[in-house]
């Protein structure tokens, strides 16, 4: 089964969730979010730290499900339970997962522009 980049539902409920405000601040510190468990999970990689590498990928998972970066979430959740893949064989590379983040991070722009702008609603009608 093939991910979609990004859950727009899921976008779309947290937008009405948290407000717009809210919402954009969470987008741009989408890309600060995903950097940090990237590069650990790079390093622990280089270093051959399994138990780090575990940990950089469930922060990853983390950081990706929370803004509705699907498909990179689920690369992540494939490091995690390698044995959970229908296919038995994990394709996840550092490459791919870099990819994959800069990718949603694109779709997330694309998805925001196509997006009506909420028009307040008064207390009281004026």
């Amino acid at each position: 089964m093939v991910e979609k980049l990004v859950d727009e539902r899921y976008l779309s409920e947290l937008r009405a969730w948290v407000g717009d405000a809210v919402f954009a601040g969470l987008t741009r510190q989408a890309a600060d979010n995903l950097e940090p468990p990237l590069s650990d999970l790079a390093k622990a990689w280089r270093e051959a730290d399994w138990t780090a590498a575990h940990e950089a990928a469930h922060r990853l998972k983390g950081a990706a499900a929370s803004i509705g970066f699907s498909a990179l979430a689920e690369a992540a959740r494939q490091l995690l339970n390698p044995t959970d893949v229908p296919s038995g064989r994990i394709d996840v590379t550092l490459p791919v997962l870099h990819q994959l983040a800069r990718q949603s991070l694109q779709a997330l722009e694309q998805w925001q522009t196509s997006q009506p702008q909420e028009t307040p609603v008064p207390d009281r009608p004026q």
